[in-house]
């Protein structure tokens, strides 16, 4: 006899984005060592910096949304609909993120606890967001 165990929805969604930040860490790394031995860029060149994070925040982010699709919500519609939307979501996020971290800088508290407070919000609208209108 076989039992098996049924994760819930939200510790699947969890469980997706953990990884995922975990991915976003290594290639924000590995893209940044890359330019720093390469290209011979200092690590704290903006250049170098931004072109880190936004090339390890697309492999994350592509990551994010496959296993979303297919563990966590076990979407079986539409593929473009779906990137599409996952795709604003994305955008309205780091919009919202810095708006709001941008917001809420007169707080006398660090800006990265403000940050940790605000993507904690944010993450808890992504789930809704994309059980209620991206992966239905």
């Amino acid at each position: 006899m076989q039992l098996a165990v049924r994760i819930p929805q939200f510790a699947r969604f969890t469980i997706s984005s953990l990884v995922s930040a975990g991915i976003d860490f290594l290639f924000f790394y590995l893209i940044s060592l890359a330019a720093v031995s390469f290209l011979g860029l200092d690590v704290k060149d903006k250049r170098m910096i931004f072109a880190a994070t936004v090339g390890a925040r697309i492999v994350s982010t592509v990551v994010n949304f496959t296993i979303n699709k297919i563990w966590a919500f076990e979407s079986k519609k539409s593929a473009p609909r779906e990137i599409a939307l996952f795709a604003v979501l994305f955008v309205a996020k780091m919009c919202a993120s810095a708006a709001l971290v941008s917001a809420f800088s007169f707080i006398k508290i660090s800006t990265t606890a403000i940050k940790i407070f605000v993507d904690t919000a944010l993450f808890f609208v992504s789930f809704a967001v994309q059980k209620l209108l991206i992966f239905r």
